[in-house]
């Protein structure tokens, strides 16, 4: 799959990002067949007994788009991020549409959540069509698309703390490396903190994934130095461990942390996934 890659670690290009209204990225390894993962909200992991072709999760309200809404999603060898300038939601609270990229047919999204203002999943069956072509995922394999919807905050505080929860996520899925043999399932917990000073704002944390007994943690703490910055740390942009970290806004005087992750486990595994903090 060939993209171009519209967004690059400094943040010169992740403003000219914010200004395009997205990007994309490529690498990774060749599809590896696993069972495909379970869902639950929070902490997420292999408990769903839904059938592989049924969406899973849901949402207390469906997302309201703001002027500035943002996104993120990452699936195997593709990572977009920017403005939502576009975007659908199907009944189950699915989203099947953000700006080109798209989930059609018959089709299953796992880890469903959100409300008017995030929205959280995982494509895991159907057809995803984006602006470099399109691929069937089937569920029976380690192909899969995460995302996460909100919107941008107006400004940031000039100063302050905040308490965040203890997150919703999607279940990890495998992107390539290690000993070449996936295992069945996994699960992500993690947690964050964030701050507000004359730097912007400052997050840390870390998201843990659990594959078997196999556990692998990606640790963030950077600086979000403006309500359309995305944060990128680690070798999240190539194809090693780290994260893309973005703001939102909460609703009612609260904070939306969206983090794109991949997380490496022992063996070298590379897992993939996307959490969501609401911090106030």
């Amino acid at each position: 799959m060939k993209n171009k890659i519209l967004l690059s670690l400094s943040l010169l290009s992740l403003g000219l990002l914010h200004a395009c209204g997205g990007g994309s990225g490529s690498g990774g390894a060749a599809p590896m067949a696993v069972a495909p993962l379970g869902a639950a909200s929070g902490a997420a992991g292999p408990t769903d007994t839904t059938p592989a072709n049924a969406d899973s999760g849901s949402v207390s309200a469906s997302f309201a788009r703001g002027e500035r809404a943002r996104y993120l999603l990452l699936g195997v060898g593709a990572q977009s991020f920017g403005v939502l300038s576009q975007s659908e939601q199907a009944a189950s609270g699915a989203m099947t549409r953000l700006n080109d990229n798209t989930l059609t047919g018959s089709s299953a999204t796992k880890e469903i959540n959100g409300d008017a203002n995030f929205a959280i999943g995982r494509w895991a069956v159907g057809m995803v069509t984006r602006n470099s072509g399109a691929e069937t995922l089937t569920g029976a394999d380690n192909r899969a698309y995460h995302y996460v919807a909100l919107n941008e905050l107006k400004a940031l505080p000039a100063s302050g703390n905040t308490t965040c929860d203890a997150g919703v996520f999607t279940s990890p899925t495998y992107v390539g490396g290690g000993s070449g043999t996936a295992v069945n399932s996994g699960a992500a917990t993690g947690s964050s903190t964030l701050a507000f000073g004359s730097e912007g704002a400052v997050v840390a944390g870390a998201v843990k994934v659990t594959v078997g007994d196999a556990v692998g943690t990606v640790n963030f703490d950077t600086k979000v130095k403006s309500p359309s910055s995305t944060a990128v740390t680690g070798s999240f942009l190539s194809a090693g461990p780290g994260a893309g970290i973005t703001l939102g806004d909460h609703g009612s005087n609260a904070y939306a942390i969206a983090v794109g992750y991949a997380a490496t486990l022992p063996s070298g595994a590379r897992y993939m996934g996307v959490a969501k903090f609401r911090c106030a």
